[in-house]
């Protein structure tokens, strides 16, 4: 198991790793995502995240496969934690979370929440920020760490 600076090249296997947890950020998951989600899971706006500037990516390989991804925006918004459906349970996204905040060098974090994962930013010190905000069907919950 490692976990890495993301690379183009991981861009196929990180889009199909978060479109498969996607349903997730749905109130209704048998509904389809609304299209201002969905532009932002394409192969195009994985590739601009991982090779531009302003974010800071990291995968957690496992046998060759990618069964974690996290995105930091900017000086310290979480933009994105995903874990493998079969991965998951197994501290995968802690210990992504410990990765990059040695990374980034921020005093506070924060990040808008799908509803399903606000235990595990609870776990990792983050309180709600904010009421639960929906807009399409899609329910989040704002939250921030300052340490």
């Amino acid at each position: 198991m490692t976990i890495r600076p993301a690379i183009e090249t991981d861009v196929p296997q990180i889009a199909s790793l978060v479109k498969s947890l996607a349903h997730y950020y749905l109130d209704d998951p048998s509904r389809e995502l609304p299209s201002w989600l969905g532009d932002t899971l394409t192969y195009e706006a994985f590739t601009s995240r991982i090779s531009g500037i302003g974010y800071l990516n990291f995968v957690f390989e496992e046998s060759g496969s990618i069964a974690g991804y996290i995105s930091i925006k900017g000086a310290g918004h979480l933009y994105h934690l995903f874990v493998a459906e079969e991965s998951q349970g197994k501290g995968i996204s802690r210990l992504l979370w410990e990765h990059v905040k040695k990374h980034c060098h921020s005093n506070s974090f924060s990040l808008r929440s799908s509803i399903y994962a606000v235990p595990v930013y609870k776990r990792f010190g983050f309180s709600e920020s904010g009421p639960v905000g929906t807009k399409d069907g899609v329910s989040f919950q704002p939250m921030e760490l300052r340490s």
